[in-house]
């Protein structure tokens, strides 16, 4: 005899609502985690200055008006020590033109990172390796080294290696860490900046890059990070973008010079005194670099943009 199974309505809504929640459970867990909403980027204020080596007045109002600023980071594009680097670790130079000028900054606790120029590798470039060792608040790990904050992350280049023939020895052992640490930074990185010392090209003088140089950042650096920093042209620059990646230029730090006589429209190059700015804000699920160009004399900003994340693209 067959027995007759009745369902309530309440039994009726309960399968309905079980059903539901099955139907929908994979699409809740397939969308990605909103991680970068958690993150507290005010807390990054990073600044950029390059091209500081000399003692002048220019680097003395450079100087003063970073220890001004509310940079909580500042990474330097190179060129430390003019004219020819270090003899060693104990070379006066180090802190007649460097630690001296920049005292106010230090005394703040602020952090450089340095990349190193051309000039810094004349003669003794290992010994700012063995300085940063000995001085907490100067992070120099490395000739190229990578540094995370948050899900914004930096990578720091030496190119005289690749701008100098006679080095090429050195360029493999770079370019397959570069490779690897793309790789490893892409599923977390929301933001990539690679900082090095020559730029690729310009508006101004100097206005590509050797053979050799224009080969590795092409086929490295442009087209995989977000924004590309350097120095070496003695300017302030947003030079626009190349395959994605927006290049700027910060390298007014004591000699500024090179600027075109009238700059090219929608670009920005000029020789004032200063440094770059770079602040970043979540808007849609995505984070946001807002870069200003800061005159070291007004302290105030004379150039500014915007720059959506992407984080880092690989092959």
């Amino acid at each position: 005899m067959t027995r007759l199974i009745f369902i309530t309505p309440i039994r009726r809504l309960t399968l309905v609502f079980l059903v539901s929640l099955i139907l929908i459970t994979p699409h809740l867990e397939s969308r990605p985690p909103i991680t970068e909403l958690s993150e507290n980027l005010d807390k990054y204020i990073f600044c950029f200055v390059g091209d500081t080596g000399k003692v002048t007045g220019v680097q003395n109002k450079v100087a003063k008006s970073l220890s001004n600023s509310n940079c909580t980071h500042i990474w330097h594009t190179g060129d430390i020590i003019y004219p020819s680097g270090l003899n060693s670790a104990e070379d006066p130079n180090f802190s007649k033109n460097f630690l001296e000028p920049f005292k106010e900054i230090f005394n703040k606790k602020i952090s450089f990172f340095l990349t190193l120029g051309n000039h810094d590798h004349k003669k003794e470039p290992k010994a700012f390796l063995e300085i940063a060792s000995k001085y907490p608040l100067i992070y120099f790990p490395n000739f190229f080294y990578q540094k995370n904050f948050g899900s914004i992350c930096f990578v720091a280049l030496d190119t005289t290696v690749f701008d100098k023939i006679y080095m090429f020895n050195k360029r493999e052992a770079q370019i397959k860490w570069l490779q690897k640490t793309k790789q490893s930074l892409k599923n977390n990185c929301k933001f990539s900046i690679a900082v090095g010392h020559h730029p690729l090209f310009s508006s101004g003088d100097r206005k590509r890059a050797t053979p050799q140089l224009s080969i590795f950042l092409n086929n490295h650096i442009f087209g995989y990070f977000d924004i590309y920093v350097a120095g070496h042209n003695h300017v302030l620059a947003d030079e626009g973008e190349l395959e994605q990646t927006t290049q700027l230029i910060s390298g007014t730090g004591s000699l500024p010079g090179g600027s075109p006589k009238e700059e090219p429209e929608g670009i920005f190059n000029r020789e004032t005194p200063g440094f770059l700015q770079l602040t970043f804000y979540n808007k849609n699920n995505s984070i946001h670099g807002k870069y200003k160009f800061i005159s070291a004399e007004s302290g105030l900003s004379i150039w500014e943009n915007n720059k959506l994340g992407k984080g880092i693209r690989v092959d």
